[in-house]
């Protein structure tokens, strides 16, 4: 895997939507948002990989001693493990958290980076993502 080109803000976001590890292939999304102010519209994720593949990705789960530097960091430990910050809200609901404000637990569950990595492939190349 190539190292992350930073050199140029618009190489790095390009680098970022072609990788594999990318929030638009774990989750589908769907726009809600109120009838009477057309201001107020969010995302919320509806078809969720790690839901969709809970079981056999609970082969690759540990547990983990979270440093305080990543308490309240859950996109910073997904980059830190997965060369990736998408698997942030994978971490979440992994330890059955609902806000980046319950991550701070001194031991919690992750999937193994390289396990997970190798689930992913496998899964992606069935559903024709890669």
């Amino acid at each position: 895997m190539s190292l992350p080109n930073i050199t140029y803000i618009d190489t790095f976001i390009e680098d970022g939507k072609r990788s594999i590890l990318s929030l638009k292939n774990f989750y589908d999304t769907m726009l809600v948002g109120d009838v009477d102010n057309r201001n107020h519209i969010f995302r919320v994720p509806v078809y969720d990989f790690f839901i969709r593949y809970k079981e056999e990705l609970s082969e690759c789960i540990q547990y983990y001693n979270l440093p305080e530097l990543f308490f309240y960091k859950p996109k910073s430990l997904s980059y830190e493990l997965y060369d990736s910050t998408e698997m942030w809200l994978a971490l979440l609901r992994l330890n059955g958290m609902k806000s980046i404000v319950e991550f701070n637990q001194a031991l919690i569950k992750v999937y193994n980076p390289i396990d997970v990595k190798e689930l992913i492939n496998i899964f992606f190349k069935r559903e024709g993502v890669m």
